[in-house]
């Protein structure tokens, strides 16, 4: 599986409520992972979304650990309006059982997305 399919695949799992099923994509050693779902399901409960990525490359590569930025479309209809909004987030992922997981994520500031 190429990154861009395993983040695209992991946004798609996000915008159909398949929340439980982002377990499998988090490291066993993720502090993240119920935070992130938390997040997402208290979204989806204010308004449907979707995630398009747009661009994932990698940063830096070692045996076990990886480090990839993304650039996200964000859409929604939030109280009646459009709202259309670009962000860019850095993960890195170690490798459990030969396979890439995600151990942390963050969103870049808004000045960086420029």
């Amino acid at each position: 599986m190429t990154l861009n399919e395993y983040f695209s695949s992991y946004y798609a799992l996000i915008c159909d409520g398949h929340l439980d099923s982002l377990e499998q994509y988090y490291s066993v050693e993720s502090p993240l992972f119920s935070a992130r779902k938390r997040q997402f399901e208290k979204l989806r409960q204010q308004f449907d979304f979707k995630f398009l990525l747009q661009n994932i490359s990698v940063i830096a590569k070692q045996d076990d650990l990886l480090v990839v930025i993304d650039r996200l479309n964000f859409q929604a209809e939030i109280g009646g309006k459009s709202v259309e909004k670009t962000s860019v987030n850095l993960h890195s992922l170690v490798k459990e059982l030969g396979e890439w997981k995600i151990h942390s994520s963050t969103q870049l500031p808004e000045f960086l997305v420029k």
